[in-house]
């Protein structure tokens, strides 16, 4: 998640263009990050004393985390902790972008600092985003206080990363007590919850889960493609019933329903989630029923 929301803050700054974070993303899975790179994000070492012992090693002969422990920089249980890290998605991007040379090593915490402050988070929640710590990374967006809204939020974002885009972030979701919709799938939950989940978006946004569901592929959102985005919402509504389940809760679902006229809704309460996706923007809504 934190991939594009400092992505997006660096090409704010102009630091990147927009063409060159879509470049980036996502970052290969077999790519890795380097030892000191992993040990000044989490300011194990300051950029400071990474460089001068870079200025002191070949680093084509000599290992940055075994010269870091013989000259007392890290423990061995240090260098351990860091390796765990290689491959988090955060740490490889930022690897990306010193190879590239957008920034130095020097620059990576002044700029994580700004993000932080420019994004209102707290040492716990930049640590969660840092650290893909997916359930606190969603309950800084959406702090719900239902358990089961919450479970439902932490089913539907991970089945988007997982199937429709690995750096899908959100907005901040809010409540509502009508809403107009756009053009939309949806489908009802029933059984021990009653919820209706929506999937909107104006235009073709929705082209960001019908695209990329299946096999299909849709030049504009016409019935076909919102059928598939039903389809999508299925999938992440009978995941969220295999999980309730085993708290013995026990929930159905009426079949998806999708039209390219989005109706007004009325409910007391509305639960509106902002996400993005493969470069588009769409909200998911729970209209959750007593």
């Amino acid at each position: 998640m934190i991939n594009r929301l400092f992505g997006n803050y660096l090409v704010e700054k102009q630091i990147l263009s927009q063409s060159q974070l879509d470049d980036l993303l996502p970052v290969q899975k077999d790519f890795k990050a380097e030892v000191e790179t992993i040990a000044v994000i989490n300011k194990v070492l300051t950029s400071a004393a990474a460089q001068e012992l870079l200025g002191q090693i070949d680093k084509d002969k000599e290992r940055f985390g075994e010269e870091a422990i013989e000259a007392g920089y890290l423990s061995d249980e240090k260098l351990d902790e860091i390796l765990t890290y290689q491959s988090n998605t955060f740490m490889k991007l930022v690897q990306k972008l010193l190879d590239r040379g957008i920034f130095s090593l020097e620059q990576i915490n002044p700029f994580l600092d700004e993000f932080q402050q420019r994004g209102g988070y707290n040492d716990a929640q930049i640590s969660a985003l840092i650290h893909d710590d997916l359930e606190q990374c969603i309950h800084i967006f959406v702090p719900m206080k239902s358990e089961q809204l919450k479970e439902y939020t932490l089913t539907l974002v991970r089945t988007i990363r997982r199937l429709i885009d690995c750096d899908a972030y959100l907005d901040k979701a809010y409540t509502a007590r009508s809403l107009q919709l756009d053009k939309y799938a949806c489908q009802m939950i029933i059984g021990d919850m009653h919820m209706k989940v929506y999937i909107s978006a104006p235009d073709n946004g929705l082209l960001a889960i019908a695209n990329h569901f299946t096999e299909d592929t849709y030049s504009a959102v016409d019935a076909d493609a919102l059928d598939n985005v039903g389809e999508f919402i299925n999938c992440v509504n009978g995941l969220f019933a295999t999980n309730l389940s085993y708290d013995d809760v026990a929930i159905d679902m009426n079949s998806p329903e999708y039209s390219i006229d989005g109706p007004f809704i009325s409910n007391e309460k509305l639960y509106v989630i902002p996400i993005h996706a493969n470069g588009c923007s769409f909200r998911a809504v729970l209209e959750v029923y007593e």
